[in-house]
């Protein structure tokens, strides 16, 4: 027996959100088991990518809602609040999201910059490396529990997506679906 799909925007957040999750879930696993590290990071992206897409999908229904042109093709959460502005429209789920990404304390406003590093020239592939000083070649660097897929890493995409679920869950009342 086949599921019917329905045209329903908020089903496929939650959608978005289960992926992220159970990104989250197997990269733990890969861990566990040794996976190879592309792998990790593979699964790393994905979990970054769903939950970031989570806020993007939510912003975008709320533009659709107060018929604000030209979300579409915008996927970055800072390109969207500059168009509510642009238009001078306000939405609460814009606010929800708006006000997280402002305060650096927020797993939100980690999870964006996240999305924006991987934009970067380097991306992910960056990788720390000892500071050799003075002819020092065997310096060690002392190892960053926050460091891509150390276990601060790990406590911070679980805390992202956390936070994601919860937006989307105090959003319920403004949207049409719900």
């Amino acid at each position: 027996m086949s599921r019917m799909v329905r045209e329903s925007g908020t089903s496929g957040l939650r959608e978005r959100l289960w992926f992220a999750r159970e990104s989250l879930t197997l990269l733990r696993k890969g861990q566990q088991s040794g996976a190879a590290r592309g792998q990790q990071l593979a699964l790393r992206g994905a979990v970054i990518f769903h939950a970031y897409s989570v806020l993007v999908g939510l912003v975008r229904q709320a533009a659709k809602s107060y018929s604000v042109p030209g979300c579409e093709p915008l996927l970055s959460l800072a390109a969207l609040e500059q168009l509510f502005r642009s238009a001078g429209i306000e939405s609460p789920e814009l606010n929800l999201v708006a006000r997280a990404r402002a305060d650096q304390r927020d797993p939100l406003a980690w999870l964006d910059t996240q999305v924006m590093d991987a934009f970067g020239a380097a991306g992910m592939a960056r990788r720390p490396q000892p500071q050799a000083e003075q002819g020092q070649r065997l310096a060690v660097a002392v190892e960053d529990p926050y460091a891509t897929l150390e276990e601060g890493d790990l406590a911070r995409l679980a805390a992202a997506i956390e936070r994601v679920a919860a937006v989307l869950e105090e959003s319920a009342p403004y949207s049409d679906e719900w």
